[in-house]
């Protein structure tokens, strides 16, 4: 039998969040293929999410604008403070070489991550992502059920219509940014 901690419950219109379920084997279980980490209770356990900006270091607010890659269609859902959100977007390799995305940040938020929803057996579940390979001439589309930027402590909420600078981190010491338009919580992609 497997045990199960639901962390707290919210709903945003019509939608119920759970943000986040905690099972024996220490995986976040998710209840809406969404976004749902609430206030991270019991999330500083878990890889990754005890750092400020997921992969940041001191040189990465130095980090020259690549010439090779490009963050197209960014979004991201709002929702009330505390409540932490997702960003969504395609990230272009227009280079000869497969590229890394390894981290993001943004003045808005105090903690940004890279995660990735799965399903499998009708349950999905929300994982750190890694490194993340978007392949010379190609794109990868971050969205909702997928991968997705996880946007934390909000310096101030922000409101449907505002935009939100967004930069990702590459593993070349490169970085991309796009500016963010922010929809409603019950948005979907266009």
């Amino acid at each position: 039998m497997r045990k199960m901690l639901i962390a707290g419950l919210f709903v945003a219109g019509s939608l119920l969040f759970v943000p986040a379920a905690f099972s024996a084997t220490g995986s976040v279980l998710l209840a809406q293929a969404g976004h749902a980490h609430g206030d991270g209770a019991g999330m500083q356990a878990m890889p990754g999410h005890g750092s400020m900006q997921h992969g940041m270091s001191s040189e990465d607010s130095n980090a020259k604008v690549s010439d090779t890659v490009e963050v197209t269609g960014c979004w991201i859902r709002a929702l009330p403070a505390p409540a932490p959100s997702g960003g969504y977007f395609v990230v272009h390799n227009h280079g000869k070489q497969a590229i890394k995305l390894t981290g993001a940040r943004s003045a808005t938020y105090g903690m940004v991550m890279l995660h990735k929803t799965t399903e499998k057996n009708g349950m999905s579940s929300m994982s750190e992502a890694g490194d993340i390979t978007i392949p010379a001439g190609g794109s990868l589309e971050f969205k909702p059920g997928g991968y997705h930027a996880m946007l934390e402590d909000a310096t101030q909420a922000p409101k449907v219509g505002d935009a939100v600078t967004l930069d990702l981190l590459f593993d070349d010491g490169t970085k991309a940014s796009a500016q963010c338009e922010v929809r409603p919580a019950n948005a979907r992609v266009k």
